[in-house]
Parts: C-alpha cells; structure tokens; sequence
C-alpha cells in the first residue's frame, strides 16, 4: 500500500519553514536588529523576558513601516528589499528573503506597532488591527515563542545558554555598527548598551571591558578589512572573542578564522587566541549571503584574495604590538645587582633535609625519588633506582592536582578555601552561562562564586591549593574551557585549567620539604607520565646510560 501525496497545510508549511529561519530565541533577536539597521535605525533598544520564550521586544527609530504595508510586510516573502531576479546578484541589505516576519508570527505570537497602525499575528493567522500611537521606528513584541510547537522548546538549551546567545548576537551588531545605539536589558536587567558614537574602540569597552579595549591595535588604512585585533599580551581560552562579519554582517567562516590565528602564530601559546572585530568591506557581487538558510556563512568568489586581504591587515596592525613587560614575583628573594641566577641549588646538609621533610604525609614511605636540587628555571633534579631524574616541577604538580581534583568532583566533597575578599571578574556572555551551567561540579573543585552584574561575576572560594592572587585568571580559564568544550571532557578540561593555576610555576624556588612531597605525590599518581596537558613530567638519564657514556662499563 503506497501513501498518497498531499499537499501540506499551510499552518504545518509555514512552521516547517520557520523552523529553518528561528532555531532559538537569539535568532528572533538577529532577524528584528538586521531589520532594524535595514531601515538606518541608530537607536535599537532589545528587552528580553524568560530567556526569550516569554517575551522579546525589539524598538527602532528607523524610517519604519507605512500603515497600509503593515499587514503585508507578515506575508511570506515579502520584501522592500528585492524586486527582481537581479537584485539577488547584489544584496546590500541584511534582509532579502522576506521570511523573517512571517517566520517569527508562524511560531509566536506577534504585535507590532509602525506607522500610527498596529496588527497582532498568533501562529501565522491575523487576530487583530487597528490605529496605534505614531511613533517613529517599528516597535515588535513577541510572545511565547514555540508556543504552538512545543517539540521545538525541547531542543531549546539551558535559560543561561539561551541569553548568552542574544547577548552575543547583539554583541557582534554592536562591535560591527559604533554608530548606533545598542541597549539590551535581560529581565529588566542591563546586559548591553552601547554610546552609538562611532568610537569602535568605545563599543569594545561596552562589550568586553575597558582593559580589553586598552589593548586593542585598529585596523588603520587596509584594503577589504577594518575593526581591531588585540595585542599579543592580551589572549582568551576560548574563540569567543572573536567576531568576522562581511559588509556588516556577523558571520561563520572558519577559513577565516584559521587566517586570523595564523597571523599569531609565534606571537600565542598554543591553546590561546586573540580577541578581533573584523569587517570585510566587499562588492556585494563578489559575496553570496543566500547559502545558508539563517545567513550564517557566505561564499566569496576568491576566497583566496579574502584570506590575503585579512592577513595583510592583521599583520600591519599588529607590526605595532608593544613588547610584553616583565613585572617581578613578589615571592622571589632579592637577587643583588649583577648576582647570577644559580643554575643549580644543590642540598648541602643531610641533617637538613631530614629534618624539613613533612610529617605523616600519605604515600611519603612509598617514594624512591630523593631530590638532589633545582636546575634552571623549574626542575627538580633527583636520582631513583633506575638513573637520574630530571622533573618539571609545573607539569608534575599540575598532574597530582589535577587527579586530586578529578577524586573530588567524583566523591562530590570539594575542598575550598573562602576569599577574604571576594574577587570581582569581567566575562563575556557564553561564560556567563557555562558559569551557570556548570556551578555544582565547580563547586565539587572548590571554586564557588556567585553572579555579580550583567557580565561579571564574584569569587569568593577558590581550591585550597590555590593562591588567592590567581583567581581571577584561573575563573576565566576554566570557563573559558567550559565554553568552547561541548558534550563529555568539558569538566575535565576545567579541572586541567584549575589545576594549571593552582600548580607551583615554572620559575618557582621550592625549599627540600616542598621537592620532597611532590616527588612523592608524583611516584604514586595515575597517569604521571604526562600532565593533564599531555606535556611530559620528566627525563629519565638511565644509570647504564650515564656508565657507557662516561666509560666506567671496562
């Protein structure tokens, strides 16, 4: 028995095709803000309400929509921006397909105000118009989104999540158009608002923060590419900083992205990346906005003339980099002037090392590693049963740390230590929600804090191993691994990134008592031969090599 074919209805078509337009809240966000700029708007006002399933409204004082128009303008594919076939070879504006509206009021429902006429749209079927107040712009509420297609809600993330995707949408409008105005308030709370001077470093203080934006570089005098780049010095966990529109329009492009890091290579550690607003000013007959259905990516016509142009702006900018500035541990012990740094602190005194060795410390009798001294910058050197050891310190410590944090988050007893004063820290939207997301298990590590403002947060317990003057660094870390880590291994890279933080550095000069428990701590971990980073902990120099190398083996 075969199925018969039908048409479908147009209730069922019209949700099917918005489903392809409004995935989520956010995307309801970036349809009404590109109409906005669509219509030279310079004042958008956004104000969300229960992550954006309850309500979003979305106010312009652009040039707006005439009275008679407005009933049209809920029509599938109707547009003011394209006419005919050819227009398709240029687009200028954001819009063009004329889905937007129609795909917002088939899952919503939708009132809006232009002209000195109002009309209300729930599920795609008209419900109501009339004469309204003549106010400029276009003024759109929309209410209970998905309400009518309840599958849809469940595919919906966490309430965190979903606000940290329309505070990133607004985010890139705001850092791509200085020139208007940007106030995003998320349950009547203030969560983005922008001068609209046109200073673009100005918008990127609003968004990141006044040190970000103390150390940008511009873009200045570049074929194809405008915004700012960061400085060396200035780097995040995550791509999160990262914002690649063309002709003003936020885009994905991940050919673009690999372009932008290459120009830091040498200039980054591997794992970090740079903060950038990146413009590509292009003939719009060279780009095709229509390949993805919510306009995420494009397609250039030479890609490879794009990738050049990028570069070549980014490494012009960043030939203005200031150098990175030492700035001395406070911990370290004075060092005379003209004093050489030892290379190798030997333990002269046996009695010494007895007796500054730790009391009752667990697998303490099972070691067979006996320090001897620090070599360099960081290891420990020490002899074993089968040769000589040479250990990074960092590496080794950030391995016990990390499988003594793993053992916490397992038995769910977290080991904190309470600031005295709490830390106040600046963090970009998604790791507001990874920070919401995931506060029990960081709780289990021992970082405790709580929300404080619309982009920060307050730390007020760190892991007792940790220093208290790392805090803030290791909170954007770890949730900056958060962040950029999807599905399993997200807490582990976490517990990596605290443990990082947490570990003596690179640098540090440890008395007897400190090698000593380490060594011991490192003899009796799982996993040791590597740090959490997959860096080795230690060289092994084997008796028998040491014997044929000095020729005492005849």
């Amino acid at each position: 028995m075969t199925a018969s074919i039908h048409l479908l209805a147009p209730e069922v078509a019209d949700a099917i095709a918005a489903g392809e337009v409004i995935e989520r809240p956010a995307s309801v966000v970036k349809e009404l803000v590109e109409n906005a700029l669509d219509a030279d708007a310079r004042r958008i006002n956004i104000d969300v309400r229960g992550s954006g399933k309850t309500s979003i409204r979305v106010s312009d004082d652009g040039v707006g929509i005439v009275a008679d128009e407005l009933a049209l303008a809920f029509v599938r594919h109707t547009t003011s921006k394209v006419a005919k076939l050819s227009d398709l070879v240029a687009i200028v504006s954001f819009g063009f397909r004329g889905e937007a509206l129609a795909s917002i009021a088939a899952v919503a429902d939708v009132e809006c105000s232009s002209g000195g006429s109002t009309i209300r749209v729930r599920a795609g079927e008209l419900v109501e118009q009339g004469s309204g107040p003549l106010l400029p712009g276009v003024t759109i509420d929309v209410r209970d989104l998905f309400a009518n297609v309840p599958a849809r809600l469940k595919f919906l993330k966490s309430d965190a999540t979903e606000v940290a995707a329309i505070k990133d949408i607004v985010s890139a409008f705001a850092l791509l158009h200085p020139h208007v105005r940007f106030h995003l308030t998320i349950d009547a709370r203030v969560a983005v608002s922008t001068a609209g001077d046109g200073d673009r470093r100005r918008a990127v203080a609003a968004i990141f923060g006044a040190p970000v934006a103390a150390e940008v570089l511009e873009i200045i005098g570049m074929p194809l590419a405008t915004g700012i780049v960061s400085q060396p010095r200035l780097s995040r966990g995550s791509r999160d900083g990262i914002v690649l529109a063309v002709n003003g329009r936020p885009i994905s492009s991940r050919a673009l992205v690999y372009a932008l890091e290459e120009c830091y290579q040498g200039r980054l550690e591997r794992g970090r990346h740079p903060v950038a607003v990146i413009d590509i000013g292009i003939d719009p007959e060279l780009v095709d906005v229509n390949v993805h259905p919510a306009k995420k990516e494009v397609r250039f016509r030479d890609e490879g003339t794009v990738f050049a142009a990028l570069q070549r702006a980014v490494r012009a900018a960043l030939d203005g980099s200031e150098p990175f500035r030492y700035r001395p541990v406070d911990s370290a012990p004075p060092v005379a002037a003209g004093e050489a740094y030892p290379q190798l602190r030997l333990h002269e005194a046996g009695v010494a090392v007895a007796t500054a060795e730790p009391e009752a410390h667990p697998g303490m009798e099972g070691a067979v590693l006996r320090p001897i001294g620090q070599a360099g910058p960081g290891y420990i050197v020490a002899e074993g049963p089968h040769g000589l050891v040479l250990v990074d310190q960092h590496a080794a410590h950030e391995r016990v740390l990390y499988n003594r944090l793993l053992e916490r988050l397992r038995s769910g007893r977290g080991m904190s230590q309470p600031l005295l004063i709490p830390q106040a820290v600046d963090v970009e939207p998604a790791l507001i929600a990874a920070a919401a997301d995931h506060r029990a298990d960081l709780a289990n590590l021992g970082l405790e804090y709580e929300e404080f403002g619309p982009r920060s947060l307050r730390i007020t317990a760190v892991p007792v191993e940790m220093p208290a003057g790392r805090a803030t660094a290791a909170v954007q870390q770890t949730l900056g691994a958060l962040a950029e880590s999807r599905g399993d291994g997200a807490i582990e890279k976490a517990a990596a990134a605290l443990a990082c933080h947490s570990a003596v550095r690179f640098g540090d000069i440890l008395d007897v008592a400190e090698q000593r428990r380490l060594l011991a701590d490192l003899e009796v971990a799982e996993e040791s031969v590597t740090c959490p980073h997959g860096r080795p902990t230690r060289l092994l120099v084997e008796w028998q090599e040491l014997t044929r190398h000095f020729r005492r083996n005849y």
